[in-house]
C-alpha cells in the first residue's frame, strides 16, 4: 500500500488551543453566534439549526461568515463574536 499525505488546505499557522473555554448552563436568552466558513451548504445548516434553537431556548441569533473559505478568520471578526455572543456554532460542508 503506497503512503497517503494529508495537507492542511488552510494558509497561515493554526491559532493553539489555549483552553480559555467558557461552558454556560443554559442557552435561554443567550446571544448565539452561527458562523458560517462560506462553504457550500454551511448556510443552510446553521439557517435550520438557528431556527431550532430560537424555537426551543428562545435565542438571540447573530450570524457571521468568513469571506474566503480557506483561510483563517480575521482577529478582528472572532473579537466581534466573541463580544457580542455567549456560544457560538461554527460550520463549514463540502
Amino acid at each position: 500500500m503506497s503512503p497517503i499525505t494529508v495537507v492542511n488546505p488552510t494558509s497561515g499557522s493554526p491559532i493553539p488551543d489555549t483552553g480559555m473555554r467558557i461552558l454556560i448552563d443554559d442557552l435561554a436568552g443567550k446571544a448565539v453566534g452561527f458562523f458560517s466558513n462560506n462553504k457550500p451548504n454551511a448556510d443552510v445548516v446553521l439557517a435550520r439549526l438557528e431556527e431550532l434553537l430560537q424555537q426551543r431556548f428562545g435565542i438571540v441569533a447573530r450570524r457571521y461568515r468568513k469571506v474566503v473559505p480557506s483561510l483563517g478568520a480575521e482577529p478582528s471578526l472572532l473579537d466581534e463574536i466573541s463580544r457580542e455572543c455567549q456560544a457560538v456554532v461554527v460550520a463549514g460542508f463540502d
